[in-house]
């Protein structure tokens, strides 16, 4: 009888599992060279950051978050991409002050063949609230990946 693992000539097998990620999220403000990235949360497809940030955002700025595996992040080019959320200035200007959101991941390029699927939760904030400063990011990820 073969266990796992083993061949029946004595030579074995190295069954490597990956197990759950550990995902983190960059939140860009694009062109701008403002760069934010949230926590690593361990071994979870349910990560919570509860994290904020101050960005400045011009008229016409789009803001891209994105979510990764730490992982497989340094494996090659795009390695443990999970999915991201891109926000247009109109996107912006309607989610401001608004509350929370959740948003559906989607894939880095249309073309990408890996599947994409879970959800964010931001909320875009103006400093004092009437919209006439730069809205605060509050990442509060929640990624599901269903089997």
């Amino acid at each position: 009888m073969s266990g796992p693992g083993s061949r029946r000539n004595g030579s074995s097998i190295k069954i490597r599992l990956t197990g759950l990620p550990d995902p983190f999220a960059k939140v860009v403000v694009d062109g701008s060279g403002q760069c934010h990235s949230t926590d690593t949360v361990k071994s979870t497809l349910d990560p919570k950051w509860n994290q904020h940030y101050d960005l400045y955002i011009g008229k016409t700025d789009s803001i891209t978050i994105s979510v990764w595996n730490h992982k497989k992040i340094h494996k090659r080019q795009g390695a443990g991409f999970l999915g991201c959320i891109r926000l247009l200035s109109n996107a912006i200007s309607r989610l401001t002050d608004t509350g929370y959101q959740r948003l559906d991941l989607c894939k880095l390029n249309p073309s990408d063949s890996d599947a994409v699927r879970g959800q964010i939760v931001v909320s875009l904030q103006t400093r004092d609230g009437m919209g006439s400063g730069g809205p605060v990011v509050d990442c509060r990820g929640l990624l599901e990946n269903e089997g």
